[in-house]
């Protein structure tokens, strides 16, 4: 007996010193990787210093460029903005979370559930980030609740349903591919044109890599889930609070004791009216210039539709969009200061500093990996989300035209690496956390190995075909 403990000693200790080591490297970055307010801050001072040393630029010129590139991204701001929450307001309305559940009723397995959610936040967060978003925490909470005695481990889960929208979510409502391709927009005079999404989200090749990285993340987690008896589920706490009753709908006949102004708040009249119009024209532009001339103006504009459309009365709509306009505050008071940053590097000469640097140190052959590669990095220190594009575009565009890499390629390159830092990043996780009450530590060991997976198979797609 006593030489049985002393063998299973060391495995145990192994096992507490992994599990120490995780827990070591998410409480570094708690610790040391602060909001991406404080981000932008810093790095606005450290572009600066390297302006000022590496340009002929004076400090009050630089503070010029600064405040010249300021209110570059106003624009590009508020259609962002729109996005992420006409995706909230979509997924918040009743008709989508009632399919959605139906939907989800149908497997009778541990595995099949799983596969299920994971392809049903893959399709939604291709066709809107925000959605996707918004589903996988929706379902996740509802396939928990629901499903709970089936053996569905809960960590797994929830790391499956966000690596799988971070996979996903490089589609046409992706930042960098709708800012290239919608007129007007801060890049235009260096590409010298605009690039539709049918050369970057809509390509073969990143339509093959989004689909190969994505087949390849829900194999790996059927392959992760743990035997039954080994299967962590929602706690009985937990599930109690999930569970509890929201708040009933209003009656018809407390609606009409109402006043006549609280009784068009509560009328399907209007916003339907409204909607459909908008939507008519939404298809109608889709139908004759094709799918390929979408930009992020007519998507918001067809999302805003179906959000009044979804959400039927004034009052809903209202409520939804007072619900989810927590998730924009860092976009419309962080893209200014981007802004800046954006005029610094452009009006100073710093991009061209920095173009050198990445042509010295690339091929023709290795450029879109170190692209890339370089994103990720800089997305690990930097959670910003499509506002870093305008920083990195003024020098990654013109290194990448000088080795003979197509914009496009290079556009790619960059959103395919935006996402991925994310499965090692709490910041973006933060709202899963919260909303499934679970640590980040508890998925981490499942979202590195989705990292290890999406990496390795981005790296071998542009290193194959690097131009």
């Amino acid at each position: 007996m006593a030489s049985q403990v002393a063998e299973d000693r060391p495995s145990k200790v192994t096992e507490d010193e992994k599990l120490t080591l995780i827990e070591k490297i998410t409480e570094w970055s708690l610790s040391w990787i602060p909001d991406s307010m404080v981000f932008v801050l810093v790095l606005t001072l450290i572009i600066f210093a390297l302006a000022f040393g590496l340009t002929d630029r004076g400090a009050i010129q630089l503070v010029d460029d600064y405040a010249k590139g300021f209110w570059v991204l106003l624009t590009f701001a508020m259609q962002l903005s729109l996005l992420m929450l006409t995706g909230f307001v979509v997924v918040d309305s009743d008709f989508v979370k009632s399919r959605m559940i139906k939907l989800i009723d149908i497997p009778k397995t541990a595995t099949s559930t799983l596969i299920l959610y994971c392809v049903l936040v893959g399709i939604f967060s291709w066709l809107h980030w925000g959605v996707g978003y918004m589903l996988a925490m929706v379902l996740g909470k509802e396939i928990a609740i629901r499903k709970r005695g089936l053996g569905i481990h809960y960590p797994l889960m929830v790391a499956a349903g966000y690596v799988c929208y971070l996979v996903m979510a490089n589609g046409p409502s992706q930042s960098a591919p709708l800012i290239a391709a919608t007129p007007g927009n801060f890049l235009e005079s260096t590409i010298g044109r605009l690039v539709p999404i049918s050369e970057t989200v809509l390509s073969p090749f990143l339509l093959v890599l989004v689909m190969t990285q994505f087949i390849a993340v829900i194999v790996l987690f059927a392959m992760m889930a743990p035997k039954k008896d080994k299967v962590i589920e929602l706690d009985e706490a937990t599930w109690k609070e999930f569970s509890a009753p929201t708040k009933a709908v209003e009656s018809k006949a407390e609606i009409r004791k109402m006043r006549p102004a609280e009784r068009w708040e509560r009328s399907r009249i209007f916003p339907t009216i409204v909607a459909c119009i908008m939507l008519f024209w939404s298809c109608k532009t889709i139908w004759l210039q094709g799918i390929t001339k979408v930009d992020i103006n007519l998507l918001n504009f067809f999302f805003l539709a179906l959000a009044l459309l979804l959400q039927k009365t004034p009052a809903n709509f209202v409520n939804a969009v007072r619900n989810g306009i927590g998730t924009t505050y860092g976009v419309i008071i962080q893209f200014p200061l981007y802004a800046g940053i954006f005029g610094i590097i452009s009006y100073s000469g710093l991009a061209h500093v920095i173009t050198d640097a990445f042509v010295y140190i690339s091929t023709p052959g290795t450029y879109a990996w170190i692209v890339m590669f370089y994103t990720v990095l800089m997305d690990f220190f930097v959670p910003s989300g499509g506002s870093k594009f305008a920083i990195e575009a003024p020098f990654i565009v013109p290194a990448g035209q000088q080795m003979g890499v197509s914009i496009a390629h290079i556009i790619n390159a960059y959103s395919t690496g935006s996402q991925m830092a994310n499965c090692l990043q709490p910041f973006w996780t933060l709202a899963f956390l919260a909303t499934f009450k679970i640590k980040f530590q508890t998925i981490l060991p499942y979202t590195f190995a989705g990292f290890v997976v999406i990496f390795t198979i981005a790296s071998v797609a542009f290193l194959v075909f690097p131009t």
